[in-house]
């Protein structure tokens, strides 16, 4: 009868973990499909933290197209001039010339950061005084994990 106890007990705590391990993997799953949902639309993501207004919506998707109309020819001149330089991998580069190209990448992701951060200034002005406040604990938080969102 005892025996009959500890492998009922044992049989319990079987199933109780296999339900706490199916709902991890349930938990990871979701987890994993709300990062991926927000990477694809970054925007969706700052509008629905901040409660943008319809209007604000509007003005903030237009300041994003000027953004990414504006940025797309230094990253893509960014992305020729890197594939060009690690194409020289075989070939000896004096340091001259690799010098020359690490200094044109240098320009063009000054420019690109200039310009991020004038968006950000700008969407930062579309928001209230409360929103303002979220913007700034949450552009504090991304800059120390990495730096804010962009289209890359």
């Amino acid at each position: 009868m005892n025996d009959k106890k500890k492998l009922m007990g044992l049989w319990i705590a079987i199933g109780l973990l296999l339900c706490l391990n199916l709902a991890t993997i349930g938990w990871m799953m979701n987890r994993a499909r709300l990062i991926r949902a927000n990477r694809q639309h970054p925007e969706a993501l700052l509008v629905d933290r901040l409660d943008f207004s319809p209007e604000q919506q509007t003005r903030y998707r237009e300041l994003r197209a000027q953004f990414e109309q504006r940025s797309k020819p230094l990253q893509d001149s960014l992305g020729t001039i890197r594939r060009a330089l690690f194409g020289q991998f075989g070939n000896v580069l004096p340091d001259s010339a690799l010098n020359r190209i690490v200094s044109q990448m240098e320009r063009q992701n000054g420019q690109l950061m200039r310009l991020r951060f004038r968006h950000w200034q700008q969407v930062r002005l579309l928001c209230t005084p409360r929103q303002q406040a979220r913007f700034d604990r949450m552009s504090t938080r991304l800059t120390n994990q990495s730096v804010l969102p962009t289209n890359e």
